[in-house]
């Protein structure tokens, strides 16, 4: 194998090492940096956040703390909520501590009722529980309803009636509800209710556990350049996905996002953001230069991270699991189908590389024809016009899609390691997309590629035609929306899941390559336009009819313009192939998974996720003999290779490669409890 690594962090390394230099500034002058103190066990009052007497809420030593300072928060739980920080400073655990920043209170006041159940009193505060990003709330089931409450640490489940109370759900009694203007039609606007007039029904007794009620929608408001968030746990916050509703307290902030952040040159490190009920756990807008590293996304109702309108965001060293709890629809729901571990649009140069999406403890299969067709949850999701970025040396892990790149440009997807997905690999209505040196096992489609037939940054036309829903950042940047420039290299395709009688046209192949027209009239692109090189991918399956490496469509008709080959050699030497490469060097290999000869260990047993071992075989089939990566892919790996090179993934956080190492694998950890399979629990 001739490939090394330079640096963990690629082509970042000499930024990085210039940058540390004007960090790490002389003693004096780092023994003259501000430090504002926070405990929990402070007194209530008569803070001045010296370390003798402590500011006692984190909202008290953000106000006091003047751009430049460090507010430095000790061990304890901080119960607050909507603190907006408005100068460039940075708030960390103190050494040592573990803080935590919740949204949920501990009610002292409950009143015991019928069958077992015990109440708050009717002042806790009225969430939203039709802000979803649905148009029709009602159809999100109970998933559109907001409301948290845990009990000894674990949260409940909610339901619909006070009739269905028992130990392990919650309801809520509420008299006068936000409702909608025009029923069904979450546009047409709110009828806006007080802050205040819920009740919280329990089927525990409370004098006997912890209960915890999240009463915050918002945790922080970052709006400032060079803020850093260091360390901390942010939980139990309630913000609905939406961001239109205007509360009468809080206005805005009840919605879009736990934590949200605008500025450049913003730090997230080492921090855990869990129990955000509906709306993005930590959101990232209008940003440049912001890093997010070494971070756990667990266990949110909805989406893990967000990035939106932002440049040079690098995002590297994170852990996500357990996202979308609530369930909220990830299939047949159109331009509301928002949910990601993590989604970027209408951004420019975001990389994200070295991190781990893990849904190994999920309990289902996801690459199952089943679970695909309810699941449709991607790991990292480009759309909407992000350009020229990366999503490099990660790990996925029985995630329904792995890697999802829509209408986007200039998207480089390398040496990643997909265990387990419905689909690998997606690329819809992007231009110039590099697919090299991935290795997929398990998937129920290893790489898929589509025609997407909205075209120009148009989401819907009229029946003349003209559009009805403009994209402007794709119109703005002159993105064609089209599926043109695709290179698939050194690819290792392995095992896929078997769906024998399931729509053998879609899931019998391990490349799958479709095409269409734009509904606007403009042009129609199938396989050989959308595919401009293909070559030294390796596909390595069982022998029976339900396995194919290849399915091509090169016409319109579908039916009679579709190559399905059986074998590579049937591919390579159809009339009906011309893009470049023609996989004249890929590799077509049959066996069982427990035979693989191109990887070191491919377990028996698919769903024995830590079994895995996807390095390719010294010797064997896919060792040193690729083809030679292009320098912007060596340069963004961080690696120096002569040619030829290995067929599959060459560096990945799976392995211990990548900035931090140690501590991303400390960040991941065990894998989440709160399982994928086991609904709803909020």
């Amino acid at each position: 194998m001739r490939v090394s690594v330079l640096n963990p962090a690629g082509a970042l390394a000499l930024v990085l090492v210039s940058l540390y230099t004007l960090v790490a500034l002389p003693q004096q002058a780092r023994a003259e940096e501000q430090v504002i103190h926070v405990s929990a066990s402070a007194a209530s009052t008569g803070g001045d956040g010296s370390a003798a007497k402590p500011f006692a809420t984190i909202a008290e030593a953000v106000a006091a703390a003047p751009a430049g300072s460090i507010v430095e928060v000790a061990d304890g739980t901080y119960r607050e909520g909507n603190i907006a920080v408005v100068h460039g400073v940075t708030i960390r655990a103190a050494q040592g501590a573990s803080p935590v920043l919740s949204g949920a209170v501990v009610p002292t006041s409950w009143t015991a009722g019928a069958g077992g159940t015990w109440a708050t009193a009717a002042d806790m505060v009225r969430m939203c529980t039709v802000c979803t990003s649905h148009a029709d709330p009602s159809v999100e089931g109970m998933a559109a309803h907001p409301e948290q409450v845990f009990v000894d640490g674990e949260p409940l489940r909610q339901v619909a009636s006070r009739e269905e109370v028992t130990a392990g759900t919650f309801f809520v009694e509420d008299p006068d509800p936000i409702t909608l203007v025009q029923p069904g039609n979450r546009h047409g606007g709110y009828n806006v209710k007080p802050h205040r007039g819920a009740s919280y029904v329990i089927g525990v007794d409370p004098s006997k556990h912890q209960v915890e009620v999240v009463q915050h929608a918002r945790a922080l408001t970052l709006v400032s350049d060079g803020i850093a968030l260091k360390g901390l746990t942010v939980e139990k916050y309630s913000p609905v996905q939406e961001w239109d509703y205007n509360d009468p307290e809080i206005g805005a902030s009840s919605g879009g996002a736990m934590v949200f952040a605008h500025g450049s040159n913003m730090l997230f490190e080492g921090n855990t953001f869990r129990y955000s009920a509906a709306a993005t756990a930590l959101m990232v807008t209008d940003a440049v230069n912001t890093t997010i590293t070494g971070n756990r996304i667990v266990d949110n109702g909805g989406s893990g991270v967000g990035v939106n309108k932002s440049t040079g965001v690098t995002v590297e060293g994170n852990y996500w699991s357990g996202n979308n709890r609530e369930g909220f629809l990830t299939t047949d729901c159109g331009a509301y189908c928002t949910m990601a571990d993590m989604k970027v649009t209408h951004s420019k140069s975001v990389r994200y590389a070295f991190n781990t999406v893990d849904y190994s403890a999920a309990g289902a299969d996801h690459s199952a024809v089943e679970s695909w067709t309810n699941n449709r949850l991607p790991g990292i999701w480009f759309d909407e016009g992000v350009i020229a970025s990366q999503i490099l040396a990660s790990q996925f892990i029985n995630t329904p899609i792995g890697v999802f790149n829509e209408v986007s440009s200039q998207i480089t997807v390398a040496s990643n390691i997909i265990t387990g997905a419905g689909t690998g690999i997606l690329v819809a209505g992007s231009d110039n997309t590099q697919v090299w040196n991935n290795t997929v096992s398990h998937a129920l489609t290893s790489i898929s590629v589509y025609e997407d037939p909205r075209s120009k940054g148009c989401n819907a036309r009229r029946a003349d035609g003209t559009c009805s829903s403009e994209e402007s950042w794709s119109v703005r940047e002159n993105l064609s929306w089209d599926t043109t420039g695709t290179t698939i290299h050194n690819n290792v395709l392995s095992s896929e899941q078997e769906a024998a009688g399931s729509d053998p046209g879609r899931y019998d192949s391990m490349l799958l390559v479709r095409g269409g027209p734009n509904t606007d009239g403009s042009g129609e692109l199938y396989a050989n336009e959308e595919i401009l090189s293909i070559n030294h991918n390796v596909y390595y399956r069982k022998d029976t009819d339900s396995s194919t490496p290849v399915v091509w469509q090169y016409g319109a008709d579908a039916a009679s313009q579709t190559l399905h080959a059986q074998s590579l050699k049937d591919f390579s030497s159809s009339p009906h192939v011309t893009s470049g490469g023609r996989e004249a060097d890929g590799l077509d290999l049959t066996g069982t998974r427990e035979s693989n000869p191109v990887v070191v260990n491919e377990p028996a047993d698919p769903m024995a996720w830590a079994d895995y071992d996807l390095r390719p075989i010294a010797g064997g089939p896919a060792d040193d003999s690729g083809s030679a990566l292009p320098e912007d892919v060596v340069q963004a790996l961080g690696i120096t290779t002569g040619a030829p090179v290995d067929r599959g993934a060459l560096v990945n956080v799976a392995w211990g490669d990548g900035p931090g190492a140690g501590a991303a694998q400390a960040v991941a950890g065990a894998p989440s409890a709160r399982a994928w399979g086991q609904g709803p629990t909020n």
